[in-house]
C-alpha cells in the first residue's frame, strides 16, 4: 500500500513557492481574481504605522495566464489615512468584485478596470469600525449576497447590532449583542465586542438568515427585511476562573448552524470542557450537550472542520501540555510538543473515544511571532492535510492519512521561515488548495509567501 501512496504523490507536480515583497509592513492578505484569467490575484494590505500622517495602500499582485505572481506589486492603490479597515463586496452585480474601505463614519467604494483601482463612491456610513487604525484588516464575512440577486448585502457594526445595507440602499437594522466597554487609565480605551456572524437557510423563505453570537447570546434575524428575531441564551458556566468562548458551525449539514462552547479553568492546573449543542430543529437547542470533551493540563480548543470530506464538520483539538517534559523542552530545545486529537462526526454522534490521536513537535515561538500553521486539503486527495513550522526556518506539510490522520513523515519541506499567520486558498481554482503566510510586526513583515499546491485535475 506505501508504495502507491508514494506513486500517487510523485505524481504530482512539484509546489511552486512565491515570495511576495512590498515597502511597507503588511498586515493582513486577501484574494480575488480581479484580471478574470482564472488565477485567484493577491491584495496585500500595507500600513507603516510609524509615518505622520498613516501610510497605508492595498498592493496588488496579478497572477499571469500561468498562475504565476510577481515579487513586486503589479498596481498599488493608496489608501486614506482615516480607513480602519477593508472588505471585498459585489455591489453591481458585474465580476470583478470591488474593495470598500471603512472608518467610523464613511466608506470609500474603489472598482477593478485596467488601469487598477478608481474611487466609485465615498458614502456616508457612521460605524463602530476603526477610524486611522494604524494596523488595518481585512474584515472575513464584511459583505455577503443575502437574497441571491448577486450584489452583495454589507454587514455594518453600529450600536444597536448589525446595518444590513448596499451601496446605494439600507435594508434594515439588526439588534442583537454588541459589546461595548471603556477602560480608564491615564488614557481612556473604548472596546467593542462584535458578533460572530453566520448564515444559515429556512425552507420557508429564499432570503439568508443571519445568526450572530456574543459572549452570551446567539441571536437569529430572518424573515422579510430581517425583521423576525429569536435569542438563544447560551448555557455557560462562569464560576470563578472560568473562562468561556463558543463558536456557531453547521456540523450535521442541515443548513442551520450549531453550537460549540469550550470553557477554560485555572493555569497550571487548567482544566479545559467542550460541550456541543446539535441544533433539534431551527432556533431549537438540546438542555444537555449532545457531546462533552474535557482535558486536564492543556490548553485546549477544538479547530471546527471536515476531516473526510463526508460534508459533516468534524473536531481537531490541539492540545499542549504544561507538563515536566513540555517545559523542559521548551528552555533546553526550543521546542513544544503538541497532542492532536480528532472526533468524526459520524452516523448522526461524535464518538466517545478520538478516532486520531497525534503528536506533532514545533518550534517555541519568540516575541509576537506565532507557528505558522494552517488545515487544508493540499494534496486534492479530500483528505485533511496540515502545514505547520517544524523550525524557525521550515514550514512542512503532512498530508492527510485515513489510518492515523496525519503522516508520519512530512510530504514537502519548504525552505521559510515557519511563524506568521497561515491561510489556506483555492488560488487556481483545482482540487488541491494552497497557502498564503505573512508575519506582521516581525522583521519580515514586508514580505508574504505564497505555496502554491498542483494536482492532476
Amino acid at each position: 500500500m506505501s508504495w502507491i501512496i508514494l506513486l500517487s504523490c510523485a505524481a504530482l507536480s512539484a509546489p511552486e513557492l512565491y515570495s511576495l515583497h512590498t515597502e511597507t509592513n503588511v498586515w493582513d492578505v486577501a484574494v480575488s481574481d480581479l484580471n478574470q484569467n482564472g488565477f485567484k490575484d493577491i491584495l496585500v494590505l500595507c500600513s507603516d504605522e510609524t509615518a505622520v500622517p498613516l501610510n497605508k495602500s492595498v498592493c496588488i499582485f496579478l497572477a499571469d495566464t500561468e498562475g504565476a505572481y510577481p515579487d513586486k506589486p503589479s498596481l498599488r492603490l493608496p489608501l486614506p489615512e482615516e480607513m480602519g479597515a477593508l472588505f471585498l463586496a459585489e455591489v453591481d452585480g458585474t465580476p470583478p468584485i470591488e474593495l470598500v474601505a471603512v472608518s467610523g463614519s464613511k466608506a470609500w467604494v474603489y472598482q477593478f478596470g485596467p488601469s487598477g483601482f478608481k474611487l466609485l463612491k465615498n458614502p456616508a456610513c457612521p460605524s463602530l469600525y476603526p477610524t486611522r487604525s494604524r494596523e488595518p484588516v481585512f474584515i472575513k464575512g464584511g459583505a455577503v449576497d443575502l437574497d441571491g440577486d448577486g450584489i452583495d448585502e454589507w454587514l455594518i457594526p453600529v450600536e444597536e447590532g448589525v446595518q444590513i445595507r448596499t451601496l446605494y440602499e439600507e435594508h434594515a437594522v439588526v439588534t442583537c449583542d454588541v459589546v461595548s466597554e471603556m477602560r480608564s487609565s491615564e488614557s481612556i480605551h473604548i472596546i467593542h465586542r462584535l458578533p460572530d456572524i453566520q448564515t444559515f437557510t429556512l425552507d420557508h423563505t429564499p432570503v439568508k438568515g443571519l445568526a450572530f453570537l456574543s459572549d452570551e447570546y446567539a441571536d437569529f434575524a430572518f424573515g422579510k427585511n430581517w425583521t423576525e428575531h429569536r435569542r438563544f441564551h447560551l448555557p455557560l458556566n462562569l464560576e470563578e476562573k472560568w473562562d468561556a468562548s463558543a463558536v456557531l458551525k453547521d456540523i450535521n449539514g442541515d443548513q442551520f448552524p450549531d453550537l460549540i462552547i469550550t470553557q477554560t479553568r485555572g493555569t497550571v492546573r487548567m482544566h479545559a470542557e467542550t460541550h456541543v449543542y446539535i441544533a433539534q430543529e431551527p432556533f431549537v437547542y438540546p438542555d444537555e450537550p449532545d457531546a462533552v470533551f474535557s482535558c486536564k493540563g492543556a490548553v485546549s480548543s477544538p479547530v471546527v472542520i471536515d476531516v473526510n470530506s463526508d460534508g459533516n464538520l468534524d473536531l481537531v483539538f490541539i492540545r499542549i501540555p504544561f507538563g515536566v517534559s513540555n517545559v523542559m523542552n521548551y528552555f533546553v530545545r526550543g521546542k513544544v510538543a503538541a497532542h492532536a486529537e480528532v472526533y468524526l462526526f459520524e452516523d448522526s454522534k461524535f464518538s466517545d473515544k478520538a478516532d486520531y490521536k497525534t503528536t506533532m513537535t514545533v518550534d517555541a515561538p519568540e516575541g509576537r511571532s506565532r507557528v505558522a500553521y494552517v488545515f487544508g486539503d493540499f494534496d486534492g486527495d479530500g483528505q485533511l492535510d496540515v502545514a505547520y513550522g517544524t523550525g524557525a526556518k521550515t514550514l512542512s506539510v503532512y498530508t492527510g492519512d485515513p489510518t492515523r490522520f496525519l503522516s508520519a513523515k512530512p510530504w514537502h519541506k519548504f525552505d521559510i521561515p515557519g511563524y506568521g499567520n497561515a491561510h489556506a486558498v483555492n488560488l487556481d481554482n483545482r482540487g488541491s488548495e494552497d497557502i498564503l503566510i505573512f508575519r506582521p510586526g516581525s522583521d519580515l513583515s514586508k514580505r508574504v509567501d505564497i505555496l502554491v499546491f498542483q494536482d492532476e485535475s
